[in-house]
């Protein structure tokens, strides 16, 4: 899934500072080659945010393919994408400089001003990642259910499972693995279910009857906030 603004009704989108969008360090961004002389123009890069100046310059990872660093030459001009709660924005920033010390990174000129666009929801993915869910109840607390999560955002999931496995308002603890910087790791997170109902899948999927749940995230600490963000940001930057 690739992404991009899209003008308001006046043909113009809302303008802001860099500062005021609160960035993190290690915020998935995508890079379009915007440049004219491109062979392969509108191609996507997906990089992390390192740090940035104000007004003088923003440090980002360098672009990798196949495990391989992406030939990025100075100068060269890119359209710039990124998330940051429920804001999309987008700026144009040209390559002031590509270096392999200590570690491969760009800088990328400073942007005057930036594009952004308020979402009327959380960002979400259909990754169909296989997990587990705990009910938290005393008498269910031993029980591991099988379950697929078949839609994710930073504020909840939707999971299915072979059977119900609480009711509207219980807490659940629902687990599943996420590739982070090319290793698995084990996310466990408290939830509340808030709907639930029977589905038939589709006959690719094997036409089975499954019971779909609506999760609300209890409010994950910090670094597995991140690091699910960041996920998600990644996943739809990468398309």
């Amino acid at each position: 899934m690739s992404y991009e603004l899209q003008s308001g009704p006046n043909g113009n989108k809302p303008a802001e500072n860099l500062l005021a969008l609160n960035l993190g360090i290690g915020d998935a961004l995508q890079l379009q080659d915007s440049s004219v002389s491109n062979r392969a123009p509108n191609r996507r890069y997906y990089v992390k945010l390192i740090g940035f100046l104000n007004k003088a310059s923003i440090v980002v990872s360098h672009p990798m393919q196949d495990e391989k660093l992406l030939p990025i030459e100075d100068g060269l001009s890119f359209l710039v994408r990124g998330f940051s709660g429920r804001k999309a924005y987008e700026f144009n920033a040209n390559v002031l400089f590509a270096s392999h010390i200590p570690y491969p990174h760009l800088h990328l000129s400073f942007p005057k001003q930036v594009e952004c666009l308020t979402m009327r929801s959380a960002l979400r993915i259909q990754p169909k990642l296989a997990g587990w869910i705990e009910p938290m109840d005393a008498a269910s607390a031993l029980i591991k259910v099988p379950a697929v999560v078949v839609d994710l955002s930073t504020s909840g999931a939707r999971v299915q499972a072979n059977r119900q496995f609480g009711k509207i308002g219980d807490e659940v603890r629902v687990a599943f693995r996420l590739p982070i910087d090319d290793e698995e790791q084990v996310f466990s997170i408290s939830e509340v279910i808030r709907n639930s109902y029977n589905e038939t899948l589709t006959k690719n999927l094997g036409g089975a009857e499954v019971m779909t749940h609506g999760l609300e995230f209890i409010q994950p600490e910090g670094s597995m906030r991140m690091a699910l963000q960041n996920f998600i940001y990644k996943t739809m930057a990468e398309g």
